[in-house]
């Protein structure tokens, strides 16, 4: 269900007007949370959106620090979050067996689904125009403009089109130049979310979540690991586990959670019974799909840049997807507000400069962490769960994307225009970044080659 308009929408103080026009392709979380603080930055934005209407799904996502400086400046946007916080007393991390090990906190963790109806309410409240069921076929742009072409052969056009439409995006023909295909993580995602009801018929359970609102739960084994919670009436579960072939990419299409249970032999009893008690006893099983990291997110005359995961995408052990789709935009909106209409494209290649080894590294860090959750050494973690406990390193969580971009863009710029040095410091401190691939992760692991890199991740 939709929430409440929030009415605190209508005070945001703009800046000064840039005169830049910016259309953005897709409405998820990438694309609202720029519309808001590129709105906020005094550019004229709008979207288009092919679904129907904003009808998301509902899992729970957790969002870092980094991506939450910018939104404290949106009148009223962080108070609703905060009312839907799920996680409040800490993530509780188990063993497999039910074995507690510890727990850590987020800044913030909450359902999907209302994180992004809480960006559509805060966009409607600015009075953002969405236009729904728009189609884009393709993208295109000249030296002054750039637009996207809609199935009924109509163009639209902007001064930047930031395409947001995730991992399918049409931009990729004209970013580099063909058509790549997103190829398998070697994981997929077992989800459910239902009505907490449906659990609570067995005695252990209602033990566990009958009489709390919020509660979330992290258990890991050997090949996979699993977040539960509680988030008010609704019980959630996402069973990462490897890929044998049953998965598929689609988020509406229901199997039989029987195939889930064979990657949890062994598992707490906990475990299996809020699994089998998801609705008929069907759940989805998404086959999670990855792009190799790219240094280019811009098309060659930078008048269309892709943010979240049409640029990036993540494996949920990287506690990161949504954390850097919202640095995306944060980021883009200032470097365009600073360099304004006449250097947009300037500005364009700047972001990119700014974003692109730090997500890598964010996205290294999320394979990281699978190995360490699916491939644990419980004697060690017994004697010390510090490592398995602290997933996210202070160069992810601490980093302000707006104020990085403040402090940095003139420099960067000036690289781009004559040459100068720059270095970027918003990326793992020690590591020097190389390019590398998912196929040669997942080789690794299968050799059973753990990721060893230098630098304080």
């Amino acid at each position: 269900m939709p929430g409440a308009p929030i009415e605190q929408a209508a005070t945001m103080q703009r800046e000064a007007p840039s005169g830049l026009d910016i259309l953005i392709i897709g409405g998820g979380i990438a694309g609202l949370g720029f519309a808001i603080e590129a709105y906020r930055k005094g550019h004229n934005v709008s979207i288009i959106e092919r679904r129907p209407d904003f009808n998301d799904y509902g899992d729970i996502i957790a969002i870092q620090q980094s991506a939450l400086y910018t939104p404290e400046k949106w009148p009223g946007f962080m108070d609703r979050c905060r009312e839907h916080r799920v996680g409040r007393g800490g993530v509780l991390h188990y063993k497999y067996d039910g074995t507690y090990i510890g727990s850590n906190t987020f800044p913030l963790a909450m359902s999907r689904a209302v994180l992004h109806d809480t960006l559509n309410q805060y966009v409607r409240g600015l009075g953002i125009e969405v236009k729904f069921s728009t189609h884009v076929v393709d993208y295109f742009e000249t030296d002054d403009h750039a637009g996207v072409t809609l199935d009924d052969g109509s163009k639209l056009y902007a001064d930047v089109v930031v395409a947001s439409d995730g991992i399918g995006s049409k931009s990729w023909s004209l970013v580099s130049g063909y058509k790549e295909k997103p190829v398998s993580s070697g994981y997929a995602l077992f989800r459910a979310t239902y009505p907490v009801e449906l659990a609570l018929d067995k005695p252990h359970i209602a033990e566990e979540y009958g009489n709390v609102q919020d509660k979330c739960k992290l258990f890991a084994g050997d090949g996979a690991h699993i977040i539960i919670a509680r988030a008010g009436p609704n019980m959630i579960f996402m069973l990462t586990h490897k890929d044998t072939g049953t998965a598929e990419e689609e988020w509406t299409k229901q199997t039989s959670v029987d195939h889930a249970l064979p990657h949890l032999e062994g598992w707490s009893p906990e475990v299996r019974d809020i699994i089998a008690s998801a609705p008929n006893r069907q759940a989805v099983d998404f086959k999670l799909m990855w792009r190799n990291p790219r240094e280019n997110w811009a098309s060659p005359k930078k008048r269309v840049i892709q943010i979240g995961d049409a640029a990036h995408t993540f494996l949920p052990t990287s506690t990161s997807g949504a954390t850097t789709a919202l640095e995306d935009g944060f980021s883009l909106a200032a470097c365009l507000q600073l360099a304004g209409k006449k250097d947009a494209p300037l500005a364009v290649r700047v972001h990119n400069h700014f974003r692109a080894e730090r997500v890598a590294c964010a996205q290294r860090m999320g394979f990281k962490n699978q190995e360490l959750f699916h491939n644990a050494d419980w004697d060690a973690v017994a004697q010390d769960p510090t490592a398995f406990l602290t997933p996210a390193g202070k160069w992810l969580v601490n980093h302000d994307p707006e104020k990085y971009a403040y402090d940095n863009y003139a420099a960067c710029a000036s690289h781009f225009t004559d040459g100068t040095p720059f270095q970027n410091t918003n990326t793992v401190p020690g590591f020097t970044y190389k390019p590398w691939t998912v196929q040669e992760l997942l080789a690794a692991s299968d050799r059973g080659e753990q990721p060893v890199d230098e630098g304080e991740w």
